[in-house]
């Protein structure tokens, strides 16, 4: 039956037929793919060609997986951080030891992006933590020694913030905001800590 339909369509217009019939299917959910999209996918034509029609609509999360599973690590970074998949873009840079071969301005990129991701960290997981290491997004924590100097500088400054932390809820102490430099960092911790007698989490 299959074959019999192919038959009756022009070769110039098959891939259309099959472009229309993976959007009709697989186009409103943007998941990753299982195998049988991924065959689907294929019927589209080359990789490059499957990553334009990804593209071209919207579907960022299956074209991460596609960039990311062709080993386009660097190309997948972007699309993910385009598109709020921070956490995986920078586990992927990561894991693959790229981390270190970011230009200067990807370099300004990832540090607003660490912010980003301990912010929301924060906001989830409010101070204090009955686990040292997890006071730290686990990503941020596991880029470490990666090849990323921000990173690294990233998560010792947080490092430092916790030690602070601790010894004024241990004396019943504020924490000297003019300690640091970056205003959004402060901010952050204005958040996290007062007076430990009159302690109050809050939400970002």
């Amino acid at each position: 039956m299959e074959h019999r339909f192919e038959s009756e369509i022009e070769p110039c217009c098959l891939k259309q037929y099959v472009l229309f019939g993976y959007l009709k299917e697989f186009g409103d959910c943007d998941t990753t793919p299982n195998e049988f999209e991924k065959r689907a996918l294929n019927l589209i034509g080359s990789p490059e060609e499957q990553e334009m029609v990804l593209s071209r609509f919207s579907l960022k999360n299956k074209l991460f997986e596609m960039l990311s599973t062709n080993k386009k690590y660097m190309e997948a970074y972007q699309v993910g951080i385009g598109s709020g998949l921070v956490k995986n873009s920078i586990e992927l840079l990561s894991e693959n030891l790229l981390l270190k071969n970011l230009n200067r301005e990807q370099g300004i990129q990832l540090n607003m992006l660490c912010k980003f991701l301990q912010a929301e960290h924060i906001a989830t997981n409010p101070w204090p933590r009955t686990k040292e290491d997890g006071r730290i997004h686990k990503v941020l924590r596991a880029a470490v020694g990666r090849g990323s100097s921000q990173i690294n500088s990233f998560v010792k400054m947080w490092e430092d913030i916790n030690r602070a932390l601790d010894s004024s809820a241990r004396r019943g102490t504020g924490v000297e905001m003019g300690k640091f430099r970056d205003v959004r960092t402060a901010g952050y911790v204005d958040i996290l800590v007062c007076p430990y007698k009159c302690l109050c989490f809050a939400h970002l």
